[in-house]
């Protein structure tokens, strides 16, 4: 039991790592976008096909990943419209505002798309369809003989990438067909573990160091890594340095448990509640003009940066510890 209590502690370490940088990595800094963009997004798809198992009965399966992800999409998307078509009053196209939101909503890309028609996107909660329906690609796969299997998780990652070439499909399903494959990874670690666990300590730390460098080269070279519309830079050379990235996150995440206490349970707890977190953050990514607010305010073009995101992490963070104590809140977003 205490084994996997420490494996859990460590696991939302790494989600609340990943959460932060979710947010740093919209703030429009190339600098910091090579670094967050190689991980932040698919350490949560490899965590989730870690926790992946075929025992749950596949109906069941899906009703828990609906009352998980698809119900805070909603209730995440419904926020928005109501408060971007106030918002939209106050500006004078209150229908305009409603109506694009509301569109924004029911597709529910994560980018705006102007071909072959023009799609408004919903933001970063494209994440929460995305993860959907790999979870889904990924039990139904877990039913095939493992040669089919890799052969469907791998097709469907070639299809998801080349479909978006002529057009992006409603609900970010083309994401989590690419996503299904990061699930797939993690959920070979999982069913690999305890016999990497019986590698020699110089074996694994020299895979330490390799996954390091290879992260480090990533970063030196990054061009594009945007799951969010399935670029995948350079290909299989960028998904391979996205692993490792993940890979050195997570142990650096069990040194941040071993090592560091009380700061490791504050970065988990933000972790356990990421989900508050992106809802949060993407409402107030998309109605906040954080640049005029700051500028409204006086302060000057030296310390806007600093004071965006000082603001966005207390609304970010903080919104996240309030909805964390409220257990009606907690129950509609499917937490025990």
């Amino acid at each position: 039991m205490e084994a996997k209590k420490r494996r859990l502690e460590y696991v939302d370490v790494a989600k609340g790592i990943g959460i932060i940088c979710i947010i740093l990595g919209h703030l429009g800094l190339a600098s910091v976008n090579k670094v967050v963009f190689t991980f932040h997004v698919p350490v949560f798809f490899l965590i989730t096909g870690y926790f992946t198992n075929s025992n749950r009965s596949t109906n069941d399966f899906i009703k828990n990943k609906v009352r998980t992800l698809i119900v805070p999409y909603f209730i995440t998307s419904a926020v928005i419209i109501i408060l971007g078509t106030l918002k939209g009053m106050g500006e004078g196209n209150a229908k305009i505002a409603f109506s694009e939101w509301l569109c924004a909503a029911l597709y529910g890309a994560g980018d705006t798309y102007t071909t072959p028609f023009y799609i408004r996107g919903i933001g970063a909660i494209w994440f929460l369809w995305a993860t959907f329906w790999g979870s889904i690609f990924l039990r139904i796969s877990l039913k095939f003989h493992k040669l089919i299997r890799i052969v469907f998780v791998i097709g469907l990652f070639i299809l998801g990438r080349e479909l978006k070439k002529w057009f992006w499909f409603p609900l970010s399903i083309q994401a989590g067909a690419c996503a299904t494959l990061f699930m797939y990874i993690g959920y070979l670690f999982r069913q690999s573990e305890e016999k990497l666990k019986k590698i020699s300590e110089e074996t694994r730390i020299f895979c330490a160091f390799f996954a390091l460098g290879v992260w480090i080269s990533f970063i030196r070279q990054f061009q594009s890594f945007w799951l969010v519309n399935c670029d995948f830079g350079r290909g299989i050379i960028d998904i391979f340095g996205s692993v490792c990235a993940c890979a050195c996150v997570l142990m650096f995440s069990w040194i941040v448990e071993w090592k560091m206490g009380v700061i490791a349970k504050i970065i988990a707890f933000f972790g356990k509640y990421s989900i508050f977190i992106l809802c949060i953050h993407i409402t107030e990514l998309n109605l906040l003009k954080w640049w005029e607010m700051t500028a409204g305010y006086g302060i000057s073009s030296k310390y806007q940066l600093p004071s965006i995101i000082v603001g966005k992490f207390i609304l970010d963070l903080g919104g996240a510890w309030i909805l964390s104590r409220i257990k009606f809140v907690k129950k509609i977003f499917g937490m025990k």
